[in-house]
């Protein structure tokens, strides 16, 4: 009993926050994401992460200690040879993925954290109390 009144306990519930992201392999964008994501998960708050595409063989280490889930892996990620039409399936994938988490997933969260713009109206128009935030680099 001691113990336990000994013990702060913090005053304010630690938000639920979800991330989305295009595809969560090994380069700059994964790693600001995996990085945020792990730091508020050591500040206590739930953390999941949302991507179009995930391969634990070929991603950073530290994505296997979250709790990552995927959707939309089936749409193409290019159109042709050479990387053509990579940015327009990048946006589908996302648009998918943000009306997959809103429509189907059946997720609770107070923070959506977007890697890409094109994906904020839609948790904007969704139900209100969201906070959405961008991860965009320039």
């Amino acid at each position: 009993m001691a113990e336990e009144q000994g013990r702060k306990r913090d005053p304010v519930p630690k938000p639920s926050v979800l991330f989305l992201h295009p595809d969560l392999g090994v380069g700059g964008a994964e790693r600001l994401v995996l990085d945020a994501a792990l730091a508020l998960q050591a500040r206590g708050c739930s953390v999941k992460i949302w991507t179009a595409h995930y391969d634990p063989g070929h991603c950073f280490a530290e994505s296997r200690e979250l709790p990552v889930r995927c959707a939309g892996d089936w749409l193409p990620r290019g159109l042709g040879w050479g990387g053509r039409g990579a940015a327009v399936c990048s946006y589908v994938r996302m648009v998918f993925l943000a009306l997959y988490v809103l429509f189907l997933a059946d997720e609770e969260f107070d923070v959506v954290v977007c890697d890409q713009a094109i994906c904020i109206p839609l948790y904007l128009c969704s139900e209100p109390g969201h906070t959405v935030l961008s991860s965009v680099l320039c």
